[in-house]
């Protein structure tokens, strides 16, 4: 008999696609048989040829600063998919600065494709998951990839902070009306990720190495496979009873490393 996965019969938007969270994320999902769709400015071809040739996955070009693209963007998933199960709100930039120097067209920037991105993607899709049939209760899922610099200070952060931070709160007030209707909220908090810029950084950086490893209890830094676990439990029915919620999964990072 053939075991039945664990998200079979689940469809899963993921904004920030072609990243390498959204990457190891879809790989993940797909796993345990979902269908992923991929939401990207960034071209089709960063994508990984198994992602790229996979018929569960899905690629659509569509900017979370652009209201009217996330529009579009969901409304051609609908086509060809019966629902949407389950949103992650990946999309993200980072710009690190002194705050005595920040640019505050960098502030502008970070908040627009963090914060703003975000709520686009989110408000339009619980527009469309209100609307849906519940399964075991739920009508849908709204996740967001947040940080662990959420709830405390780091140097040079203001503006990614501030900006996962607005995320936060609003992942809370969503819960807190959206509750009623089916639909859970989450946030999925990870570390200091070997992905994206902060790997560029530390291949390149030993100041910012040192500075990594001295902010990780595990003393070591976080792989994008780690964040998809974590939202392969998240899209699952065994986080049916959460919302409102931080799944903090970070090295122990917040713990603030001590010798």
């Amino acid at each position: 008999m053939t075991e039945l996965k664990r998200l079979a019969q689940t469809t899963v938007a993921i904004s920030g696609g072609c990243g390498d969270i959204g990457q190891a994320v879809a790989h993940r999902l797909v796993e345990e048989g979902a269908k992923v769709i991929l939401l990207d400015r960034s071209p089709k071809e960063l994508l990984s040829a198994d992602l790229l040739n996979n018929t569960n996955v899905t690629y659509l070009a569509c900017d979370v600063t652009d209201r009217d693209a996330v529009q579009s963007a969901l409304t051609e998933s609908l086509k060809s998919h019966n629902r949407l199960d389950v949103v992650i709100a990946n999309a993200g930039t980072v710009i690190n600065e002194p705050f005595l120097e920040i640019n505050p067209d960098n502030l502008r920037t970070t908040l627009e494709v963090n914060f703003y991105g975000a709520f686009n993607l989110a408000q339009l899709a619980a527009r469309v998951m209100v609307s849906q049939e519940p399964v075991r209760g739920v009508r849908g899922k709204l996740l967001f990839t947040g940080s662990w610099v959420q709830d405390m200070p780091f140097p040079e952060g203001t503006s990614y902070i501030c900006s996962k931070s607005a995320v936060k709160m609003m992942t809370m007030v969503m819960a807190q009306e959206l509750a009623s209707q089916g639909i859970r909220v989450n946030i999925l908090a990870p570390g200091i990720v070997y992905a994206g810029l902060s790997k560029k950084l530390h291949d390149v950086q030993p100041d910012f190495r040192e500075r990594v490893s001295a902010a990780i209890p595990l003393n070591e830094m976080q792989t994008a496979e780690s964040v998809a676990d974590g939202y392969a439990f998240l899209c699952s029915k065994d986080s049916d009873y959460m919302t409102g919620s931080t799944l903090l999964i970070d090295g122990g990072a917040t713990l603030v490393k001590r010798t």
